[in-house]
């Protein structure tokens, strides 16, 4: 069993409206997709996708220094291939364009596996569960008061039981008037998740926070730049609110940081960010030896497959807008029912991408391409 071709191409994908969170403006998600397939025909996909910044970048790597490495190995040796892959990167940086250059590889060499395997991705991940729980997730800081209850109503109305708000509002008491209005539609028996998107400053966080307790939430999630571990510490020491990280953390050094400084509740590794589903294993075990439940960020359709198979994952986040099917990448959403998803049995991640509705934004090879920065407010 021997790889003859992996092919790479990448992707900018309009979103149907722009979004703005406390620190960027998103109108567009980039992604990189993966194809490997071997001497006998057998084929695996995968991906990684971005805010809107990178893709071209991630693209580069895999066409001209990673693809090439893959050429005649064993697709089964996924272990094998991510140290070799993830080793030869390290130079370039252990993080960032390289992980998520990793990932999409790493990805598809999975979802290969488990074709070959005749199994699906969760099960042949380890199968701990029937079924995950969703929770409900938008980046909503631009909608009005109104808006944003409107809009959780709507999703509590569809069975979600679990919700994510983005915080950061310039007003001190705005985010907790919000928190305590969608409180209110939600009821007690609900729960309750806050994201301030790394706005803030130490003793801001503290303040916001405290102000934020109101509202009953079960994390406050990047409530700091990503690289203040000791603040992360220090926040949750001093207002008793739990605290979250992870989507801008890329591999489980990282991670272990974190959990050496005793500045982190929940776990939050994006499978396209930490190098795919070998490194995400990596860093569930770190957490379940620490006591630690993994919270997935993003990537849905591949992080239900995580959820189902590992005992320390507590749910799956659905950004609205933002999953493949809402921003066009696949025909067909996933079908969550009662806030709950149940992964299918046919053999591998099961996600069938629209070639077809991607085509007309593909990336051109080395062409600068025309976009707003992401990031707002910055000096």
């Amino acid at each position: 069993m021997k790889i003859s071709r992996t092919t790479c191409r990448a992707f900018r994908m309009p979103l149907k409206q722009a979004f703005s969170s406390a620190r960027v403006t998103m109108t567009h998600r980039e992604m990189v997709l993966v194809e490997i397939e071997t001497e006998s025909g057998e084929r695996g996909t995968g991906w990684c996708t971005t805010a809107g910044v990178g893709a071209a970048s991630v693209q580069a790597l895999i066409v001209g220094y990673l693809a090439p490495m893959l050429t005649g190995a064993d697709p089964r040796n996924t272990e094998q291939l991510w140290q070799r892959l993830w080793m030869e990167c390290h130079a370039a940086g252990p993080a960032g364009i390289t992980t998520l250059a990793v990932s999409a590889i790493d990805i598809a060499l999975w979802d290969l596996k488990a074709k070959l395997a005749g199994e699906p991705l969760h099960r042949m991940l380890g199968g701990a569960r029937q079924s995950v729980e969703v929770y409900a997730s938008a980046i909503n800081l631009h909608l009005s008061q109104d808006e944003l209850v409107d809009q959780v109503r709507q999703q509590r109305a569809e069975g979600y039981k679990s919700f994510k708000l983005k915080v950061g509002r310039q007003g001190l008491d705005e985010d907790r008037d919000r928190c305590l209005a969608v409180r209110e539609v939600i009821g007690p028996e609900c729960i309750l998740m806050l994201d301030a998107n790394q706005k803030w400053t130490l003793g801001d966080a503290i303040l916001r926070t405290r102000k934020l307790r109101d509202a009953d939430p079960l994390f406050i999630e990047e409530p700091l730049l990503s690289d203040t571990i000791a603040g992360h510490a220090k926040l949750r020491d001093t207002t008793g609110v739990a605290v979250a990280a992870g989507e801008q953390l890329c591999n489980r050094y990282e991670f272990w940081n974190y959990v050496s400084a005793g500045a982190i509740d929940f776990l939050q590794p994006d499978v396209w960010k930490v190098g795919g589903i070998t490194e995400f294993l990596k860093i569930a075990a770190l957490g379940a030896a620490a006591g630690i439940p993994v919270s997935p960020h993003g990537a849905t359709e591949i992080s239900v497959h995580l959820a189902a198979a590992l005992p320390n994952a507590l749910h799956v986040e659905n950004i609205f807008g933002l999953n493949l099917f809402d921003f066009g990448a696949t025909a067909s959403p996933l079908e969550i029912k009662d806030g709950r998803y149940t992964p299918g049995t046919e053999p591998g991640h099961g996600v069938v991408l629209d070639l077809d509705a991607m085509a007309p934004h593909e990336l051109p090879v080395g062409q600068p391409i025309e976009r707003q920065p992401l990031y707002k407010n910055v000096n």
